[in-house]
């Protein structure tokens, strides 16, 4: 009995660490843009946390489509970040927009951008062209954040 419950607060305990270590890697990814701190975050959605935040800290928040990609990418080269979200699981940040890669499917060339991508709970760090990150257009809400 006392190994179940020792056992117990070992998974517990190493759970927390994995949740507070997310908001860490979330924290410095957002660092001089959007606040984070434990209390102000949903450990298990962080990025449905980040875009409410985002929405109302952004200078300008546009949905990215391929029918205004073009025009967007565009705008947020006037900005000094531009952070996209799709849905609750992915959160990328554009790192370089004169390194771009052409894409059919978005009708776009493509910046390079950094971010995460939450499957099964665990944030997987992606370093690619905003294409290969972000998927192909569809009915997916993606949400453009842009930073002066």
């Amino acid at each position: 009995m006392k190994k179940s419950i020792l056992i117990l607060f070992v998974f517990v305990g190493f759970a927390l660490s994995a949740q507070n270590t997310k908001v860490e890697v979330l924290k410095e990814f957002l660092k001089g843009t959007i606040q984070l701190d434990a209390g102000n975050i949903d450990l298990g959605q962080p990025i449905f946390t980040i875009n409410e935040l985002a929405a109302s800290k952004a200078d300008k928040v546009a949905d990215l489509t391929k029918e205004n990609v073009a025009e967007v990418l565009a705008e947020a080269k006037n900005y000094s970040t531009c952070i996209i979200t799709v849905g609750v699981h992915t959160i990328v940040k554009i790192t370089d927009f004169e390194d771009c890669s052409p894409s059919g499917a978005w009708g776009a060339c493509m910046p390079m951008g950094k971010g995460y991508i939450q499957k099964a709970g665990v944030l997987s760090e992606v370093n690619d062209y905003l294409k290969n990150i972000i998927g192909r257009p569809g009915s997916q809400e993606r949400k453009v954040f842009l930073f002066k």
